[in-house]
């Protein structure tokens, strides 16, 4: 007979949903859940100290700095690429 790995749970966050909703849904709402909780850099102070009050509002709990972003991230892929093509246009110009 072969040796089994590790028992342990896989249904990470998601798991609250039992078996509603289906598989996919369920990881989907993991990941999300996953990166939203995860360490976000302030973009003032520099340390990974932000945390989400609410749907799009963080604060820094380092520096006090309560700023607005993305829903489940501080900062979009959106706003980070616009933060890039305005540094362009500010050295350009």
């Amino acid at each position: 007979m072969a040796k089994s790995g590790k028992k342990g749970r896989k249904t990470r966050s998601a798991g609250r949903f039992g078996p509603r909703y289906g598989r996919k849904v369920r990881k989907i709402v993991a990941d999300i859940e996953e990166l939203m909780r995860s360490a976000h850099e302030c973009q003032q102070c520099g340390s990974k100290s932000v945390s989400r009050v609410g749907t799009g509002i963080w604060h820094c709990s380092k520096c006090k700095k309560m700023f607005a972003g993305g829903t489940y991230v501080p900062q979009t892929p959106m706003g980070k690429s616009f933060q890039r093509t305005l540094a362009k246009v500010e050295e350009e110009g």
